[in-house]
């Protein structure tokens, strides 16, 4: 299991749901802690790694990057 993974599951884990009706509005709670959110952020940085990689390695995934990535400038 990678640390993105075991970190995913162990944020899962930290996480609570709570639901409840107000008058005719569905109110939804989402409380986490500090560990499942420092594990969030783990597994994002892991996965942004992943791709950063990909791209690095590949030319055609490089020129579709800069191709995407670089603003177009638009007179008025």
């Amino acid at each position: 299991m990678t640390p993105a993974e075991q970190a995913s599951q162990e944020a899962m884990s930290s996480f609570s749901v709570r639901r409840w009706q107000r008058g005719s509005r569905r109110v939804v709670l989402v409380s986490s802690s500090v560990p499942a959110l420092d594990a969030l952020k783990a597994r994002i940085r892991a996965e942004s790694k992943t791709v950063a990689d990909h791209i690095a390695a590949g030319p055609e995934a490089k020129a579709f990057i800069d191709a995407w990535s670089t603003p177009e400038h638009f007179s008025r």
